[in-house]
């Protein structure tokens, strides 16, 4: 274990500590007083009597993925730290754009990854701090004539996207003509068919694509067409305190530089300096 782990494990167990005994304010984010009394850190001791973490994990890589059949990625490391401090085991559970949300509504797990928070999704869950931001970017053939995203859109050509994901209801609102698909492996290999014109996903999952495969580009939007921060999403009656308890864990280990460093670990790149992985 590193030192700096080391550090940011003994800050989120003394805030655990804190909020046990009650000595963290109960007003957080506009939670009324009665309400925090009666049910402060709730969704915590849910968590601890059962002894493990469940969160929903819907793969778009670097962020999360799938390797030797066990999901992870940087965005659990937050949570990861969150259960080592709560004493219990961190569990992943498989989930799709398409049914994450309904997945934490329904109570199959605690928290949702790398989720955007959007209007919709807020109307019927709470969400955290962001673990980070990005920008929606499309993905191209390196041969393709389209070198713009007003071109790729005026083409009038099917954009590929992962169903119920939310850079996929902003590129439709931009007049993008949808093809909807179940992941972005599945939206990828549409483009490679000739089923697609382009990709239209997050940047990390853009980048991840276009590292692995040199026959596909990326083409930045200008003027953007979705930027989001992707934190977690969490149950609509999460009781404020577990709910600051998770965004300790998320900021502590933003400033850390512990997910940073995991980001240069799997390639991501800043979106100004993409260099080859760009379409010319």
């Amino acid at each position: 274990m590193t030192k700096t782990t080391k550090i940011s494990l003994a800050v989120i167990a003394a805030v655990v500590l804190a909020l046990a005994g009650g000595y963290v304010g109960a007003g957080w984010r506009g939670g009324s007083a009665a309400a925090s009394s009666a049910e402060a850190g709730s969704w915590m001791k849910d968590v601890q009597s059962r002894g493990e973490l469940r969160v929903g994990v819907a793969i778009a890589p670097p962020m999360t993925v799938e390797k030797s059949g066990k999901l992870g990625g940087p965005n659990l490391i937050p949570l990861q730290h969150l259960a080592d401090s709560l004493g219990v085991k961190l569990t992943p559970v498989s989930a799709t754009w398409n049914n994450i949300v309904a997945g934490l509504q329904a109570g199959r797990y605690d928290a949702a990854a790398n989720l955007d928070a959007t209007i919709e999704r807020a109307k019927a869950i709470q969400f955290s701090d962001p673990v980070y931001e990005y920008q929606g970017v499309f993905v191209v053939k390196a041969a393709s004539p389209y070198r713009t995203s007003s071109a790729v859109i005026k083409s009038g050509k099917p954009v590929a996207v992962a169903q119920g994901s939310a850079p996929a209801a902003a590129v439709k609102d931009a007049g993008a003509k949808l093809l909807e698909l179940a992941d972005y492996t599945n939206a990828l290999q549409a483009l490679k068919a000739d089923r697609a014109v382009a990709v239209f996903a997050d940047l990390p999952t853009a980048e991840s694509q276009a590292q692995a495969d040199a026959s596909v580009k990326i083409i930045v939007p200008e003027p953007g067409i979705y930027a989001a921060g992707a934190g977690y999403g969490l149950p609509n009656d999460i009781d404020a305190r577990s709910l600051q308890l998770v965004n300790v864990a998320i900021n502590h280990t933003r400033l850390s530089g512990e997910l940073e460093r995991a980001y240069a670990e799997e390639n991501y790149l800043p979106i100004d300096r993409l260099g080859s992985l760009a379409k010319q």
